[in-house]
């Protein structure tokens, strides 16, 4: 719909992504195949790290809700299976749509969000992101006074998503010391098994060179014993 030179969504990019990408996919099983499925459309969200501004060119900063990638198979397009899918991304969001920040939408996605959530009056980013003027209702206006960026109406769900990172990187450490504790202990006792046998060991006792014995050592191994 829009003349893409490259792919979107791929699957390395939703796994390596670090701005939570979610990819929601609308499917059906194969009429013809009862072992395959049938993709129907495709929506990829994300939650970025966004300055905006509104119509008065005051800039926020936010964390939004944002549409990364739609897409419906063009066969099946003017069905409902767009809306419907919309719909259902953003009830498992816990959003609605003038809380949705768009990545570069086509003139197709601006009449979708105009005809489906009554959404006529988009506000173009320099980024070429898209929001609609109620998107600023509830989000506070940032300080450009202060010399620290200070994020503005930050969305609980990327405060969640913070918060588990935090977690499990503490879970990691924990885990990474727990195990350093076992190699350590296990090392000790390692040396201080070597300990004890060397302890048990005879002393060698030093061949003369210039016996028949020490001569023949010399000979064979070419090498002086150290012992």
């Amino acid at each position: 719909a829009q003349g893409l030179k490259r792919v979107l969504t791929t699957y390395d990019k939703i796994i390596n992504s670090d701005d939570g990408q979610v990819l929601y996919l609308l499917w059906r099983k194969n009429p013809n195949n009862k072992n395959a499925s049938v993709i129907i459309g495709l929506l990829k969200i994300g939650y970025k790290n966004l300055y905006l501004t509104d119509e008065s060119m005051q800039t926020f900063q936010v964390s939004p809700l944002c549409v990364l990638d739609f897409y419906v198979h063009d066969t099946l397009q003017r069905q409902g299976y767009g809306h419907a899918l919309f719909d259902y991304m953003l009830k498992q969001e816990n959003s609605s749509a003038e809380n949705v920040a768009i990545d570069k939408p086509s003139q197709s996605l601006l009449q979708f969000m105009n005809k489906h959530y009554h959404l006529n009056e988009p506000i173009w980013q320099v980024t070429n992101f898209v929001v609609y003027p109620p998107f600023f209702d509830n989000n506070k206006l940032c300080n450009s006074s202060t010399s620290t960026n200070k994020t503005c109406a930050k969305s609980a769900k990327a405060e969640i998503e913070n918060a588990n990172k935090q977690q499990q990187q503490q879970q990691q450490q924990q885990q990474q010391q727990q195990s350093y504790g076992t190699s350590n202990i296990r090392y000790r006792g390692q040396v201080d098994n070597l300990i004890r046998d060397n302890a048990m060991i005879g002393r060698r006792t030093v061949v003369d060179p210039e016996t028949a014995q020490g001569r023949k050592i010399c000979r064979d191994f070419e090498h002086q014993s150290i012992w």
